[in-house]
C-alpha cells in the first residue's frame, strides 16, 4: 500500500513548538518567527545572512526542515535586526522579539503538522482509526525519516561515514558525486576525472555548496581546507545523518524481535518522557533483573521509553539483547566508539546521545477526507508515522 504527500508545499505544513522563549526589551539576540514556502533550512540561512550582510555564523535555528513544505520556524540572530525591512521571496516574518539567550539546534518541544494525503487505498478515516489502534496497543517505531539522509540525493550518511572513518577526500567526493545514485551529466563527468575547474563550469548555479567547495579546491586548497567552506551546521549534519543511519539499523534489528517499540529488555537504558515523548537526558536509568517488571509497567503507562544510542565517543556498552544488537551494527560497519573523535576536525566530533525507540502522536485529528493533523516531539518524523500507517502490511 502506498500514499502521496507533498504534491504541493501547501500539502505539508509544519509549525515549530518552541521551548519557552523569555522575551526582553533590549536583548542581545533577535528572534524571527518566519513562515517559509519551499525553503530548505540551511539554504535559507545562507540567503538570509547574505541579505542582512552578516556572517552566517551569527544565525542559529532550533530545527531543520525540508524544502517542499510550508514551515513556521524560529531563527536567532546575534544582534539587532529590523525585521520590517526583510524582503525575501516566499518568506514572511510573522513576528520578531528580543531574548538574552541564543537559540540552538534542538531547542524545541516539538512540531505541529497538517498533512494532506492522496493516492492511497486507505481512507483518511481508516488511517485515523489505525493511528489510534497502534497508539493504544504498542506505539510507533521512532525511525529517522528518509529526508534525514538528503532532500534529493539520499547520501548524507555516506558522507558522514567517510568523515568518521577519517577520509575527508572521500567525503568530499561522495558529496559531489555518488555513482550509486547520481545520473546528472555534470556529476557523472566530474566523477570520471575529478577535474574541479570543469566541474565548477558545469555545476548549476543553484548548487551553492558544491560550487563553493570546488572553488576552494580549484584555488589550490586541500580537501580538508575546502571541506570547511561548507556551513558548519551542514558538516555536523553529515555526522548526525550517519548516527541516524546506525540508529535505524538498531531499530530494524530490534523490530525482528518484537512488534512493540516500548517493550523493555534487560540491559536497556530508559528515560522518563514528556507528553511529546521527548526524553530527559539527565534521568537515564539502566534496566536490570531487579527493576525490569516495574519499568515494563511504566512503559505500558507511557511514562518512560526504552532508548537506543546515537553512537558516539561516550556511548556506553550494554548487556543483554540491546548490547548484542549494538555490537552487531558496530561490527557490520567496522566501527568503534572512538571513531567519532575527529582529531583533525574536532568541531565534528560527537559524544553521542540517546533517543527514544518509540513514540506516539498527540492532538490527532482529521477533516475526514484527506487531511491529518497531529503533533510530534522534537526530532520525530511525520513521514515515519505515515509510513507505518499507510505502508504496513
Amino acid at each position: 500500500m502506498s500514499y502521496t504527500i507533498k504534491v504541493n508545499p501547501q500539502d505539508f505544513i509544519v509549525e515549530e513548538i518552541p521551548n519557552d522563549l523569555k522575551r526582553v526589551e533590549n536583548g542581545k539576540y533577535t528572534i524571527l518567527k518566519v513562515v517559509l514556502t519551499n525553503w530548505e533550512t540551511n539554504h535559507f540561512v545562507t540567503h538570509l545572512a547574505r541579505y542582512l550582510g552578516m556572517s552566517r555564523k551569527r544565525i542559529t535555528f532550533a530545527g531543520t526542515k525540508d524544502k517542499r513544505a510550508i514551515t513556521t520556524q524560529y531563527f536567532c540572530i546575534n544582534g539587532s535586526v529590523n525585521a520590517d525591512q526583510i524582503r525575501i521571496k516566499d518568506c514572511e516574518v510573522e513576528e520578531s522579539f528580543y531574548v538574552d539567550k541564543p537559540l540552538n539546534l534542538g531547542d524545541l518541544k516539538g512540531n505541529r503538522f497538517e498533512i494532506r494525503v492522496s493516492d492511497s487505498e486507505m481512507t483518511v478515516e481508516n488511517a485515523a482509526k489505525r493511528i489510534d489502534e497502534i497508539s493504544r496497543n504498542k506505539g510507533f517505531w521512532n525511525f529517522f525519516g528518509i529526508q534525514r539522509f538528503g532532500t534529493i540525493r539520499y547520501n548524507t550518511h555516506k558522507v558522514g561515514r567517510e568523515i568518521v572513518k577519517k577520509g575527508i577526500e572521500n567525503a568530499v567526493k561522495e558529496y559531489l558525486f555518488d555513482p550509486e545514485i547520481d545520473n546528472e551529466d555534470f556529476r557523472v563527468k566530474l566523477g570520471e576525472n575529478w577535474d574541479y575547474a570543469s566541474g565548477l563550469k558545469n555545476y548549476p548555479e543553484h548548487l551553492q555548496f558544491e560550487r563553493a567547495l570546488m572553488s576552494e579546491l580549484v584555488s589550490g586548497k586541500s580537501y580538508d581546507q575546502s571541506f570547511d567552506s561548507l556551513p558548519k551546521s551542514l558538516r555536523i549534519m553529515f555526522i548526525h545523518a550517519y548516527q541516524s543511519y546506525l540508529f535505524n539499523k538498531i531499530l530494524n534489528y530490534r523490530k525482528e524481535l518484537t512488534e512493540n517499540p516500548f517493550e523493555i529488555f534487560s540491559g536497556d537504558f530508559i528515560s522518563p518522557v514528556d507528553e511529546f515523548y521527548n526524553i530527559d537526558e539527565d534521568k537515564i536509568i539502566l534496566v536490570n533483573e531487579f527493576n525490569i517488571e516495574r519499568m515494563q509497567d511504566l512503559a505500558k503507562a507511557g511514562k518512560i521509553a526504552p532508548l537506543a544510542p546515537l553512537i558516539g565517543t561516550e556511548t556506553k556498552n550494554q548487556d543483554g539483547i540491546p548490547g548484542d544488537i549494538i555490537r552487531r551494527v558496530m561490527i557490520e560497519d567496522d566501527l568503534k566508539f572512538s571513531d567519532f573523535k575527529i582529531e583533525e576536525k574536532n568541531e565534528l566530533s560527537s559524544k553521542g546521545n540517546y533517543r527514544s525507540i518509540g513514540f506516539r502522536p498527540i492532538n490527532f485529528s482529521t477533516n475526514g477526507t484527506d487531511l491529518l493533523k497531529f503533533s510530534l516531539g522534537r526530532g520525530i518524523y511525520a513521514t515515519s508515522l505515515l509510513d507505518q500507517v499507510f505502508k504496513s502490511d
